[in-house]
């Protein structure tokens, strides 16, 4: 699924106007943003390929009868193709990877989603970013050091994080990027209130990325 079909027009401007609502009681910047994946994983179709190639060239030899070379080497090119194609399934691509690379992924795509939005450039250093990725359905709060500085040693923004995940995997994306927009703001809000004048410093518009 592509974020513009999730999250359509209506239900961006209804996301967009949480966040809005949202910021009005705190002197964060938040930013919503959701994309396809943090990579293509191409890799990955290919590894499925030759293991299943691999596979039938095993099942092959050990209980075919002999056969030409060449339906050895077009039954392992089927199979080559059959897993570059069954690794275009979301569900089959996620069951492939690693769960050391999706962590680097997703960090290291949300890093630059951060700097890409001007998270950075708030007048207290006051940004957070709510990164959503749905073929992972995985989710990751960053905030600047504004927002660090501010929270106790041991607050964190795993509540924000749960709201976010379990809409996505329920199937109600919108829904669970509202609660965790309001989960969040509630946190800033205890530890940044607004203080007059308030300015919006960044735009609200929910970014996504197909």
């Amino acid at each position: 699924m592509r974020p513009s079909e999730l999250i359509d027009g209506e239900a961006r401007a209804r996301l967009e106007a949480v966040v809005g609502e949202t910021e009005r009681s705190t002197g964060g910047e938040i930013v919503v943003a959701v994309v396809r994946a943090c990579d293509e994983y191409a890799s990955a179709g290919w590894w499925l390929g030759v293991s299943l190639a691999a596979l039938v060239f095993l099942a092959l030899g050990l209980f075919a009868p002999p056969l030409p070379w060449f339906a050895y080497l077009a039954a392992q090119a089927a199979a080559l193709l059959a897993g570059r194609a069954l690794a275009r399934a979301d569900g089959v691509l996620r069951l492939l990877l690693p769960p050391e690379r999706v962590e680097r992924e997703l960090a290291e795509r949300a890093a630059r989603c951060f700097a890409e939005q001007g998270l950075t450039r708030t007048r207290g250093r006051t940004g957070i970013l709510i990164f959503a990725t749905l073929l992972e359905r995985r989710v990751l709060v960053l905030a600047d050091e504004g927002i660090d500085r501010a929270l106790g040693p041991d607050e964190s923004w795993q509540q924000v994080v749960e709201l976010a995940v379990d809409g996505l995997r329920r199937g109600a994306g919108v829904e669970g990027l509202e609660a965790a927009v309001r989960r969040c703001g509630a946190i800033l809000a205890r530890h940044l209130p607004a203080l007059a004048p308030n300015p919006n410093e960044l735009p609200n518009a929910v970014v996504l990325e197909d």
